[in-house]
């Protein structure tokens, strides 16, 4: 068995003291690389060469059409995202060196998922059904059935339901979907009119 001399271990075990000191005295924004404290790369740039103990961490600019968003020790950026206009998307807002490019669906469409990379046509609702939530570029229509006393004829994706008037057909079905509506009757009211005057006339 070989005995180190008491010196030797000495230095030893303060070297290693050294050494684990650098370890921990890294901040948040650097990395250890060969027992170096190395500075990371800031968003909008990527690493080309690590630190040495002469010299510091060398980065460079993302390319057009890149992006990092984090400090980083990356080689290489993110490519921004592409808003893929047949599926219904179009750029909301464009992407920066640190920033990805952000999508949205156009006029009428909303996201199929969280990650919004398709959109499809709102849904209406139908005769009988009113808009509860009109739907927005992340969120389908809210339908709900018209109540008792109120209609509707028609597919819609904003229309509510109608309350009846007091004109309302007699043969209104309890889904408050109404083949007339509804609404007054202005002819029946006409041939009334009608009818009158000439009543009039005739006495005349």
């Amino acid at each position: 068995m070989v005995t180190l001399p008491r010196q030797c271990v000495l230095w030893g075990c303060l070297l290693t003291a050294v050494h684990l000191g650098q370890c921990n005295t890294c901040t948040d924004k650097q990395y250890v690389f060969n027992g170096q404290c190395c500075d990371l790369c800031q968003p909008g740039m990527r690493l080309v060469n690590h630190c040495t103990d002469v010299t510091k961490t060398q980065c460079l600019l993302c390319n057009s059409g890149e992006y990092m968003n984090t400090w980083n020790r990356e080689s290489r950026c993110y490519q921004h995202t592409h808003c893929e206009s047949n599926e219904g998307l179009q750029v909301e807002k464009e992407g920066t060196s640190d920033t990805d490019t952000i999508c949205a669906c156009k006029k009428g469409l909303h996201c199929t998922s969280k990650e919004c990379r398709r959109c499809v046509l709102h849904t209406s609702c139908g005769p009988g059904f009113g808009v509860k939530q009109m739907a927005t570029g992340t969120d389908d229509t809210v339908c709900e059935p018209c109540p008792a006393g109120f209609f509707s004829n028609e597919s819609s994706t904003f229309e509510k339901c109608h309350p009846w008037t007091r004109f309302a057909a007699p043969d209104a079905s309890p889904t408050g979907h109404s083949p007339r509506d509804g609404r007054p009757h202005h002819r029946l009211r006409a041939l009334v009119f009608l009818h009158q005057k000439g009543d009039q006339g005739t006495r005349g």
